[in-house]
């Protein structure tokens, strides 16, 4: 095994195409890639796996690395350049994505209310009523659970059903995910999807490694999910989140940076630009080594890349 003071610190930027889906992903590092601690990202960590369906990006020092290795990925999916060679243009930052238009044509205040249902562990009769109020809605819930992954072998025909075969803690996540989904029947996705939906991975999966309980797992997932919502609804946060009951550790971390999620919050921002001397620190202030920020990173972003395609 490499050293941890030897191994790159690594970030992942997103490349999206003009429908705002994730086409690819620049692989950066405060050290150009030797053959080794690229072959552990690719290969150790998973990032091939990722290759399948996206592209990858990445600077390495090209002395030493074997013809084989550079065989052995698909063409036009893995591009390797060497130190000095020009980076393609990366897209605008989340921060400067326009804010959505005003109203609510993609539903999400039903969405809202749904979620304030489930956090406050409202009866599944009342959550099926307010389901059954939104055609596409019922469409997709349905759609979900009669999907391999959840009903293998039994078809889910009524909503009460589809609610207890989802369970609470996913049909939470689902309703997560719908608020940042592309509007019924347009072909453009949201920007905001893929960076919420990797901020609240990424988030989940430091927490796990960090040995947090399950229940902070799940706050840590939300409070990445939500970290987007000012940019979605164009309402300054506090106004968005105060009606869903969350917990204090959540609206704290959303609103102050507070708290140990509101520093994981803070770290997986600076994670959405190149390697800094700020995320190293975060890193080291949450006790995580490079390799195991590596590992967590390409974890999140191979759910990331699932879920962007399925919305």
């Amino acid at each position: 095994m490499l050293p941890t003071d030897t191994f790159p610190l690594i970030t992942l930027q997103p490349v999206a195409n003009s429908g705002n889906v994730w086409i690819g992903f620049l692989l950066k590092s405060d050290v150009p890639f030797d053959q080794a601690s690229l072959v552990r990202v690719l290969n150790g960590y998973g990032l091939a796996e990722i290759l399948q369906n996206v592209s990858c990006d990445v600077v390495v020092d090209s002395v030493g690395l074997e013809p084989a290795f550079l065989d052995s990925y698909p063409a036009g999916r893995l591009v390797l350049r060497s130190v000095g060679e020009a980076l393609p243009v990366v897209a605008s930052a989340i921060a400067s994505v326009p804010l959505m238009p005003k109203g609510d044509p993609t539903g999400r205040s039903l969405l809202l209310k749904l979620l304030s249902l489930v956090t406050s562990d409202a009866d599944s009769a009342e959550i099926e009523a307010v389901i059954k109020r939104d055609t596409n809605l019922s469409y997709q819930l349905l759609k979900l659970v009669n999907s391999v992954a959840f009903a293998p072998n039994k078809k889910i025909t009524n909503f009460a059903q589809a609610i207890a075969i989802l369970g609470r803690r996913q049909l939470q996540r689902w309703l997560q995910l719908l608020l940042y989904a592309r509007p019924h029947g347009s072909p453009v996705a949201s920007p905001l999807l893929p960076r919420a939906a990797l901020r609240a991975s990424l988030m989940e999966t430091i927490a796990k490694r960090q040995g947090l309980s399950h229940e902070l797992q799940d706050h840590a997932f939300m409070v990445g999910m939500f970290s987007l919502l000012e940019s979605l609804f164009g309402l300054p946060l506090v106004n968005i989140i105060t009606p869903l009951n969350l917990s204090d550790d959540i609206i704290q971390a959303l609103t102050g940076g507070a708290g140990q999620l509101g520093k994981l919050l803070l770290m997986v921002g600076e994670s959405e630009a190149a390697p800094s001397p700020a995320l190293a620190a975060g890193l080291e202030a949450a006790g995580l080594t490079r390799e195991t920020w590596a590992a967590a990173l390409v974890e999140a972003v191979r759910w990331t890349v699932q879920v962007s395609r399925e919305a």
